[in-house]
């Protein structure tokens, strides 16, 4: 036991050599990493997030460089590599970037794919045996990092709670900077470690794997692909076309199966090999199905930044089929490689930026769709805000489509602007209240439903509202207050003015004023509307013969299909 535990530190000890002689670069800019953040936590300032990230990525960078150039005569350039990086991490505008989609992209998709491509091997078993020794590597190094920080976490707090200094900050200090150790320093030294030491290496074939692959995950994408095919053969058959997400499960169907198909190379024992040979040929129908769905929801929607991603995924996955129907050319090489100048173009090309393509496509959404509705100024570009009528609501999809448009254009306030709107939601307030939660939300409601669900109305008196009684109304009672001796009731759908007599001396039926009221204004609860200034003026000004009522509010309710006053504030009574 003595001896086996020598010759595991021997091992350790000499791999940490080797990663201080391959891997100079890349563990001093790891450990300046660590320490500016056990300093920042020591002094309770607070971390340059940005330029710390700029720290691990050069890291990672610089690894990728020394595995291209290895140990040949382009070595000198590892030595020069960190070179560039300086005025990014000197850039004023590196927070701005970093929280951006150019930042996203370039560091979690064009640095790990060329990480893989960083070993250039053409050969497609070369090709999977090197992807597997970067997982196994990087679930290894933190397996056992985390593992010794777990158990030296045990030791140390332990040891705290015995002795009696668990309270002292230096324990929660150290466990903390341990933490920073961890994982900034010791994992990636150890990924690094095992990488040189697994080296050329080439992975025999694995009796769970095989079982995992041939008997549990190629059943199941061989169903997924027939229910595809039966769908295309509705398709055909219905002569109609297929759903816009369906190309999104078909893009992950065909990345899945060709990773499966990756997978299995080092398999000794492989079932279905026909399938996975012949499966560029088999999944050329469904990368047509693919691209009529894209084609479709774009068609429909428009380009958001997700379908654009889609696109361009959509791009690599054909390229991989087509490289695959040919033996010579069917390397997963040329794949990353296709990815990354995919990738790397729509990230950096100014023309090919997905949010520019986005709000252009969704601004002439917008101008096509308004057109349609009749709500577009041909003069100006802006759009109608005439309040919508009930026979809007037969186009309520469209009014959904023009809705979800506006709220992506929003985002962009000078793009925006030129339909002379200040907010999205100003489309729905011009809506009858049975388009609203549809037009919002995609929540479907009949009209039948909203007048089931019994609608109501609130009205109040406008700010600088004018009403002009004149001398027929002599007498004129104001503070009408239930509190108040000279005050009124609302009760039985009957308003009553006591005037401080101890029996009413005035009753009106709520029913009946309602009625003439509603007559007067020419407002219908049932439209779904609310009034406008001058129908709630006229509901709020009550006349007959007898007396002219002045309301400050005015809440109508519709109950099984007849319209009722639920309740009401008196502003001033006039009498004859």
């Amino acid at each position: 036991m003595k001896w086996n535990l020598r010759e595991r530190m021997k091992e350790f000890r000499e791999g940490f050599v080797t990663v201080l002689r391959r891997h100079p670069l890349e563990l001093l800019l790891l450990l300046a990493l660590t320490v500016t953040l056990i300093v920042c936590l020591e002094t309770n300032e607070e971390p340059n997030g940005p330029r710390l990230l700029v720290l691990g990525w050069s890291a990672l960078l610089l690894l990728v460089v020394n595995r291209l150039v290895g140990r040949s005569v382009w070595r000198r350039i590892y030595w020069v590599a960190w070179a560039p990086f300086v005025p990014l991490f000197l850039w004023p505008g590196l927070p701005e970037w970093v929280v951006s989609g150019q930042a996203i992209i370039t560091l979690a998709i064009l640095t790990p794919l060329v990480l893989l491509a960083s070993r250039r091997a053409v050969s497609n078993e070369r090709f999977v045996t090197d992807a597997l020794v970067y997982l196994r590597s990087g679930v290894l190094a933190m397996l056992f990092a985390y593992v010794a920080y777990g158990l030296f976490e045990v030791i140390l707090w332990s040891a705290a709670y015995i002795f009696g200094f668990s309270d002292a900050r230096w324990v929660a200090h150290l466990s903390t900077d341990l933490l920073v150790v961890t994982q900034f320093l010791a994992a990636p030294t150890l990924f690094m470690m095992m990488l040189d030491r697994w080296d050329e290496a080439r992975f025999g074939s694995s009796r769970v794997l095989e079982v995992l692959l041939n008997w549990v995950v190629t059943p199941a994408v061989v169903i997924y692909a027939a229910i595809l095919y039966l769908y295309l053969l509705k398709i055909l058959f219905t002569w109609t076309l297929p759903d816009g997400g369906v190309a999104y499960l078909v893009f992950g169907f065909t990345i899945a199966t060709l990773l499966v198909k990756a997978l299995r190379l080092p398999l000794a024992k492989r079932t279905l090999d026909w399938f996975y040979d012949r499966f560029s040929l088999l999944a050329l129908p469904l990368v047509a199905l693919f691209w009529v769905g894209v084609a479709r929801r774009v068609g429909e929607y428009g380009l958001t930044v997700p379908r654009i991603y889609l696109v361009v995924c959509g791009v690599v996955m054909t390229c991989c089929i087509g490289l695959f129907l040919s033996r010579r050319a069917g390397r997963y090489l040329w794949v990353v490689l296709a990815a990354l100048v995919s990738f790397a173009a729509v990230a950096y090309i100014p023309a090919l930026e997905p949010e520019r393509a986005a709000l252009h496509s969704q601004s002439q959404r917008v101008e096509r769709i308004a057109a349609r509705l009749g709500r577009l100024d041909a003069t100006t570009g802006h759009l109608s805000l005439a309040p919508a009528s009930m026979a809007d609501t037969a186009r309520r999809k469209e009014y959904r489509e023009l809705y979800e448009a506006l709220v992506y254009v929003e985002r962009d306030s000078a793009t925006f602007a030129r339909f002379g709107l200040e907010r999205a939601n100003e489309l729905v307030d011009i809506l009858p209240a049975v388009m609203h939660d549809y037009v919002q939300w995609g929540w479907q409601q009949t009209l039948e439903e909203v007048v089931a669900a019994n609608p109501s109305v609130e009205v109040y008196l406008p700010q600088n509202a004018g009403f002009e009684v004149d001398g027929s109304y002599p007498r004129c009672y104001v503070n009408l207050t239930v509190w108040n001796p000279e005050g009124y009731s609302f009760d039985n759908d009957t308003l009553r003015f006591y005037l401080g007599e101890e029996h009413p001396l005035l009753e009106i039926s709520g029913a009946e004023m309602l009625k003439k009221q509603l007559a007067k204004s020419c407002f219908d609860l049932s439209a779904g509307l609310e009034p406008s200034r001058e129908q709630s003026l006229r509901l709020l000004d009550y006349r007959d013969d007898r007396c002219c009522i002045l309301f400050d509010h005015l809440s109508v309710e519709r109950r099984d299909s007849v319209d009722v006053i639920t309740s009401l504030t008196v502003h001033s009574l006039w009498l004859r």
